[in-house]
Formats: C-alpha cells, sequence, structure tokens
C-alpha cells in the first residue's frame, strides 16, 4: 500500500512544465496565469521588479522589450518560444524558484507551526495524526530571548533532528512592524544574530547555499500593518547578517487582508528590498491536508514576489497546532524544504 508521501511526491513529479515552444505567445493585453509567470520570470532574471497581478500592461511591456533589447532579441514585446527560451536561460536571482501555471491537483510537503517548544515525538506524531502526513518541517520563533514562542535548541534540537523535521525560522514582530528604517535594521540584527547563534555559522554553511527567515506581519485586528521604512531595514539586515550564510527574507501575512502591508511590501521591493517570497495565511475547516487550492492561496494584493507555502487551519487540538503545506507548483518543492534548517542532533 502506497504511503501519502509517495503520493505526494508522484504528483510533484507530475508537475507539467511546458517546453518555451508549447507555451502561448503573448503580447500587451494578454493577461492570464502565464503572463504572472512571465513576470515572475522577469523578476527573477533581475528586471522589475513587478507585482504578480498578471496584466500585461505598459509596466510589463517596457520590461519586456528591455530584456528583449539586452538579449539580442527583436524588441518588439512579443514573448514567443525565442524569448521564452531566453528567460529560461538566463541566470537567475540567488533564491528564486518558477511557479508553473498548471491545472492538476496537487497536494504540496506538509509542515506545523507552534507557539510551544517540540521537546518530544509525541508531538510530532500527535500533529501528524491530525494532519493526515508527517509534518517535514516545523515553524519556530527566533527574536533572542526566552519568552514563549522562542525556540529552544537544548530542547528541540533533538527530536526535530531524529525526525527529519526542518525548522523554519520566525522573525517575531507582529506589534512593531509599522516602524522606521531603524527599527527594522535593530530587529533583523538581533533575530537574525539569533538564527545564527543557535544553530552555529558554520553548522549552517555546511548544511546549505541559504536559508529563509520568515518576518511575522499579522496586519489585522489590533496588529499594525507592514511599513515600508521598516521592511528595508529589516531586510536590508537579514540580508546582510553573515558573510558564511545567506539569510532569505520572506514575509508571513494574511493572503486576503491587510492590503497596506503587501502595498508596503511592493514598495520596499521597488526600492531594492529583498523578499523570496509569501507565507499566507488563509483557513479551511478541517485539519486533514488536501489538494492545493491556487485561488485561496492568492494573496489579494499583487507584489513582485510568490506564494511560497499556505497556512491552512490554526489552532488545532486546543491551539496548539497551526498546519501548513508548501505550493506544490514551484519548481522544485524539495529545494524549498532544503532552505529550511536540519537542526543538529
Amino acid at each position: 500500500m502506497r504511503t501519502l508521501t509517495q503520493e505526494l511526491s508522484e504528483h510533484m513529479n507530475n508537475l507539467e512544465k511546458p517546453k518555451p515552444s508549447d507555451r502561448p505567445v503573448l503580447k500587451q493585453d494578454s493577461n492570464s496565469e502565464w503572463t504572472v509567470f512571465l513576470q515572475d520570470a522577469l523578476n527573477g532574471c533581475g528586471y522589475g521588479p513587478l507585482d504578480l497581478d498578471g496584466d500585461f500592461g505598459p509596466l510589463t511591456l517596457a520590461q519586456v522589450n528591455r530584456f528583449q533589447q539586452n538579449l539580442g532579441l527583436t524588441g518588439n514585446g512579443i514573448v514567443d518560444a525565442s524569448t521564452w527560451t531566453a528567460l529560461d536561460n538566463h541566470q537567475k536571482l540567488f533564491g528564486w524558484q518558477a511557479e508553473w501555471p498548471g491545472s492538476l491537483s496537487l497536494t504540496g510537503i506538509a509542515g506545523v507551526d507552534t507557539l510551544d517548544k517540540v521537546d518530544s515525538s509525541t508531538m510530532i506524531q500527535e500533529a501528524a495524526k491530525l494532519m493526515g502526513a508527517s509534518p517535514r518541517f516545523w515553524g519556530r520563533y527566533f527574536q533572542g530571548n526566552t519568552n514563549w514562542g522562542e525556540y529552544l535548541h537544548k530542547f528541540e534540537n533533538k527530536p526535530l533532528h531524529d525526525a527529519i523535521v526542518r525548522v523554519l525560522p520566525i522573525s517575531r514582530q507582529t506589534n512593531k512592524v509599522d516602524g522606521t528604517y531603524l527599527d527594522g535594521m535593530d530587529i533583523g540584527t538581533s533575530h537574525a544574530k539569533d538564527v545564527l547563534d543557535t544553530f552555529d555559522e558554520d553548522y549552517l554553511a555546511s548544511q546549505g547555499d541559504g536559508f529563509y527567515f520568515f518576518l511575522d506581519v499579522e496586519g489585522i485586528d489590533s496588529q499594525p500593518s507592514l511599513s515600508k521604512e521598516f521592511y528595508l531595514g529589516w531586510s536590508n539586515a537579514v540580508v546582510n547578517a553573515s558573510s558564511k550564510v545567506k539569510l532569505l527574507p520572506c514575509v508571513y501575512t494574511s493572503a486576503k487582508q491587510d492590503p497596506t502591508s503587501k502595498q508596503n511590501l511592493s514598495a520596499a521591493m521597488k526600492q531594492g528590498a529583498q523578499c523570496h517570497g509569501l507565507w499566507v495565511a488563509i483557513y479551511d475547516n478541517q485539519p486533514q491536508i488536501s489538494p492545493w487550492n491556487r485561488e485561496k492561496a492568492k494573496s489579494a494584493t499583487a507584489v513582485p514576489c510568490k506564494v511560497l507555502l499556505r497556512q491552512y487551519i490554526g489552532d488545532i487540538n486546543g491551539g496548539t497546532y497551526d498546519f501548513n503545506q508548501i505550493n506544490p507548483f514551484l519548481d522544485n518543492p524539495e529545494l524549498f524544504l532544503q532552505r529550511l534548517i536540519l537542526p543538529p542532533s
């Protein structure tokens, strides 16, 4: 009998990745999911950055023309097989992955996040039973203190390492993300240092080429919205935190609420801030993992980066667990997983 993990792996291996010659020809006013893919590809090549809104308007046209002219292609703004091929072959920004269009029913890699520390294998087993899939990553806060929710490596390293569950590190700044550039710099520096000190820079460098680090931006109820200045400072601090290890700034936020945070994130990226992707929260009514829903996971306010994973249900088992899945339409979901941290034993 096949396990759910085997089934998920088979689904991911069946992801449709059309060759350039099999993709649609795009031009101005070609507004579709392939236009989103085009905008994302241009961003990955260092152009734009363009909001992933699917609107092939003047901004996207200008970047297509610029790309074609720089590559010696016919600068007519028409994206045909030759332009698709050039986009595929162009060197991408570090950490970039494609998100492919497609109508397949795919389920992503399962994961959990908690405020409670993971101090035994029992928690991992319980989460797996509730979710119907073994978690392969676990979100925890890094903030440089011992407040509730902080990752405590003396208790958590071993059970997570033994179960081969990777840590998704989160910068807990829900109440301060509306601050200044210096606020962002101070907090980004402190929290990135906490990740580096907790796992040791040399250990991290031996494990991979870079690791995602998510800024917690709730932006709903009584929580403030993200400011452009704060994100510029936080992102720059995270990027420059280490000469040995690349930390890749990302953002946790609501998929449908808080347009102000997303607008300010977009503005910060257009001024040079890095964001390698979104972790979006939008909830279903049952904890069992199910196929990825593109429409639910889509950010209602477009930004220049894709959705990497979705928190699909929260506060399970008396508020202990939130359940997540990685976007299965990423070019390589396993690469996303490898850019999370496997703790030492």
